[in-house]
């Protein structure tokens, strides 16, 4: 299941499995993708997504994908392929997308395709007994799902991202800051409250700024400096006509 609470405007999305592990089952992805939908529609102006209990996701099914293949493998492909397609990918595509900031609390163990939608949030927090996993190259001989060839990639770079994927190394939350991969890497005691605190910050920010923010730095890498400095450009001119902008110069200009 995914429990929701509240903090003023941010919204804390928990993923909370029937085991201890949190796996991303069909009912959990089906929940997930509910959850995130709905909070936006109640207005939140953040999300925090994070795990319950030590554990921020073991990944997906393992135990579902084995009683598919007693089906046979047509069902066990088709079966597969629709979940990717109608639960999984879209929850990558919606946190990537979303139309307010997500931080993801890695808060534990973060393993297989719960990497893709921990590493897709805006700002992503670790906690120290926290670590990365992308084993579906080496223990089951599939591809790395849900969005993590492409976050990986972006974020390391492809030594460090076919080093992650191919050798299937844990990643510690202290060395995942180190790279890159992570926005801070925090004592466990500290990640919820330094994760509602960013996500409080970012609340406050004006909505249309921050989305722009995010497509210009999402499209950086398919178009030119030319192309990115003229869309900075107009997207400024419709900018600084908003009250936040003016209020703001009006104060420095107090100073």
């Amino acid at each position: 299941m995914v429990e929701i609470s509240w903090e003023e405007r941010v919204a804390v999305l928990t993923m909370k499995g029937a085991s201890a592990y949190n796996v991303m089952d069909r009912a959990m992805l089906e929940q997930l993708g509910a959850a995130l939908r709905d909070v936006v529609a109640q207005g939140a102006r953040a999300i925090v997504l994070t795990g319950a209990g030590r554990v921020f996701s073991a990944g997906g099914d393992v135990h579902m994908f084995h009683a598919l293949a007693q089906e046979g493998e047509d069902v066990l492909s088709s079966t597969i392929g629709a979940l990717m397609e109608d639960l999984g990918n879209p929850i990558t595509r919606f946190i990537a997308e979303s139309p307010v900031p997500v931080i993801s609390a890695v808060n534990g163990p973060c393993v297989g395709g719960a990497l893709g939608y921990a590493l897709a949030a805006d700002i992503v927090l670790c906690a120290r007994s926290a670590y990365f996993l992308v084993p579906q190259v080496t223990q089951l001989g599939v591809v790395p799902d849900f969005g993590i060839n492409w976050v990986i990639a972006r974020a390391l770079g492809r030594p460090r991202a076919l080093g992650m994927a191919l050798l299937g190394d844990r990643i510690s939350g202290e060395q995942a800051e180190a790279w890159g991969l992570a926005w801070r890497c925090l004592d466990d005691a500290e990640l919820m409250p330094q994760a509602l605190a960013m996500a409080g910050k970012l609340a406050a920010l004006p909505t249309e700024a921050v989305r722009e923010c995010r497509r210009l730095v999402d499209g950086s890498g398919q178009v030119s400096m030319k192309q990115s400095l003229a869309d900075e450009r107009e997207l400024q001119r419709g900018l600084v006509r908003s009250t936040f902008f003016r209020n703001a110069c009006a104060r420095f200009a107090a100073k």
